[in-house]
């Protein structure tokens, strides 16, 4: 794969640039003790880089109203908004990827399921901020991951096509929503070797962001 063929780089977030995931998944666990509500942990795994909405409905079932469901959702995120800055750990490399990508001349973008503020205090933390182009926040759009939809504005944004961009994506909903939006998709952690279904969605894979270096011989 040839650096030199694509014109931008958009990362995922969560699990891509920054480990937050156990911040989200106890969020989520505060609110629905709150109200009774016992989730198991399949479950909890399987929205894993998906956004809230999907969740919602899953655990509490198709009746549940959209003004309940945004209710919950602001309560999960308000949590969130304690436990993050608590728990929330750079990806080693990540930053230091993300900056040799822009020094070779690539745009840089996020397209990420949590909500904006998150997303600019983990950039913040990064020290990216001034780095990231563009961001697309799944939680301000209709539909989220795994549908293309985030993807598809990322590029709209950019004023991109799909052939001129990659996208970085560690769990199986980004990497199908990247893939439906036309893009080169390479997988990155542990997950996407152990996982199958990641095989026909990415073009290339690593474990970690040494190996990501090695895909385009070194950036």
């Amino acid at each position: 794969m040839k650096l030199t063929s694509f014109k931008a780089a958009i990362f995922d977030l969560d699990g891509t640039l920054i480990r937050s995931e156990p911040a989200w998944e106890a969020a989520k666990r505060r609110v629905l003790a709150n109200l009774g509500v016992q989730v198991p942990q399949q479950v909890y795994d399987a929205f894993v880089g998906r956004g809230l909405r999907g969740f919602l409905m899953q655990v509490l079932g198709p009746n549940l109203t959209e003004a309940r469901r945004n209710e919950l959702a602001d309560q999960i995120g308000a949590e969130a908004d304690v436990l993050l800055p608590q728990l929330r750990q750079p990806i080693a490399g990540a930053a230091e990827t993300v900056l040799r990508l822009r020094g070779a001349g690539l745009r840089i973008a996020v397209c990420s399921s949590s909500p904006r503020r998150h997303i600019e205090a983990a950039l913040d933390l990064l020290g990216l901020t001034g780095v990231v182009e563009q961001v697309v926040s799944g939680a301000e759009l209709p539909r989220g991951k795994p549908d293309p939809l985030p993807y598809l504005e990322s590029l709209r944004q950019l004023r991109l096509l799909s052939v001129d961009a990659f996208a970085v994506e560690d769990a199986l909903p980004g990497a199908q929503s990247a893939y439906e939006a036309g893009l080169t998709v390479i997988g990155f952690g542990s997950a996407v070797v152990q996982d199958p279904a990641f095989a026909k969605l990415c073009h290339s894979t690593a474990t970690d962001y040494a190996s990501f270096d090695r895909i385009f011989g070194h950036i």
